[in-house]
């Protein structure tokens, strides 16, 4: 009785061991497996390639410069008494901006005013002793010459009339150089002369300040002799744009049009000047700046495009990944363009609708297996992480 109960004993006792590690090989197994799938099914985010209609640019580097440019002189001699303007500050045309003394300038066109007026009457004078005497040479009461002393008297007077006439254009014309006005809308410079200062002295005119127009502005910039033949094909077809860049790869707002190509390529240099204009109503542009040039030569339509950050770059040669059907990432060399805002033309590599990831591309190896999620749904994810939903507790 007891050698059997021993057995059964031992039976059960090796059962249960066998339980146990089978329990245990399984648990491994599921640990194992559920990791292996963690790492390998990682998520990306894909864009669809994508055929648009792309411009097609070239870049030159250009100088802003001003369409107009006066400088304000005082054409006069005097004390300068007024700035009405600040250092740098935007003026409309015809706002005054400086006045010299007008005191002297008033009292001699007064001066000149009176003597033209003394003088019409020397001339009317003149005139009445002609008409009385005319008649008496006629009837020989008096002779001849002394008739022709009035007549050259009377024209005499005419003269100076005429020539007081000219002191009074002229006296005014002194008295309104007195006052400087802005010859059009532009942004002026600093103050040259301090109100207080003898300015015009010895008949030399006396620079004040410099005003320049801002809106629209010229830019210049040099085309190399071999992009000449096609920009003059372009200009023959449709009139020329072009877009204005910063250093810090922001666009200005507004486009501009070519309005001047050169006559004649500089030899030295190899290249011919173009110039457009382009519109400053923001003034965020001023003479002098440098800026990236972008000149439209035409639209190219059913090229390929990604999002740039799809693009990675390897030993000089350019790459994607590119996620199939299977979700598995593929490694494929592709030929890049240009660039197009956040896009990237893909001249050669891709096909239209094939998925390619565009961000995690450093992780991501040939052939594994990956989870997909659009742009769209991973900003959304994003949004959803930044902005938590509310507790439903209310704060005391």
């Amino acid at each position: 009785m007891r050698k059997i109960n021993t057995n059964i004993s031992s039976k059960s006792f090796l059962l249960a061991i066998v339980v146990i590690v089978l329990l245990t090989v399984s648990l491994m197994s599921c640990g194992k497996s559920d990791k292996d799938k963690s790492t390998t099914e990682m998520t990306v985010t894909v864009a669809e390639v994508k055929s648009e209609t792309v411009p097609i640019y070239l870049d030159y580097v250009g100088t802003l410069q001003s369409i107009e440019k006066v400088d304000i002189n005082a054409r006069v001699e005097g004390f300068l008494v007024e700035r009405a303007f600040k250092d740098g500050a935007d003026v409309k045309k015809g706002d005054l901006l400086f006045v010299i003394d007008p005191r002297p300038f008033e009292a001699a066109l007064i001066a000149a005013e009176a003597q033209l007026a003394e003088d019409l009457a020397a001339l009317s004078y003149a005139r009445e002793q002609v008409s009385r005497y005319k008649s008496l040479v006629e009837k020989d009461y008096i002779t001849r010459d002394a008739y022709d002393e009035y007549l050259t008297q009377a024209t005499e007077a005419q003269a100076i009339v005429e020539a007081d006439r000219a002191n009074v254009v002229q006296a005014k014309l002194d008295l309104s150089y007195c006052t400087m006005y802005a010859p059009f809308n532009g942004r002026i410079g600093r103050r040259l002369v301090d109100v207080g200062n003898l300015v015009g002295a010895g008949g030399e005119a006396t620079l004040l300040a410099t005003i320049v127009q801002l809106d629209p502005i010229y830019v210049y910039f040099n085309v190399a002799e071999r992009d000449i033949p096609e920009i003059l094909k372009q200009q023959n077809i449709k009139p020329l744009t072009f877009s204005i860049v910063f250093s810090d790869e922001s666009k200005h707002p507004e486009d501009g049009t070519i309005d001047f190509v050169d006559n004649q390529v500089d030899m030295t240099m190899g290249t011919i000047t173009l110039r457009g204009i382009v519109g400053n109503t923001s003034k965020t542009v001023i003479p002098g700046q440098y800026v990236k040039v972008q000149l439209l030569l035409e639209e190219q339509p059913n090229t390929l495009v990604v999002p740039s950050q799809a693009v990675g770059e390897q030993q000089g040669d350019t790459y994607v990944y590119v996620v199939g059907n299977d979700n598995k990432a593929e490694f494929r060399n592709v030929t890049a363009g240009s660039s197009y805002g956040k896009l990237r033309v893909i001249e050669k590599g891709v096909k239209v609708g094939e998925r390619v990831v565009v961000n995690g591309l450093q992780k991501i190896k040939p052939g594994v297996t990956v989870k997909t999620e659009t742009q769209a749904e991973a900003a959304a994810k994003e949004k959803a992480i930044a902005s938590p939903k509310p507790t439903g507790k209310k704060d005391k």
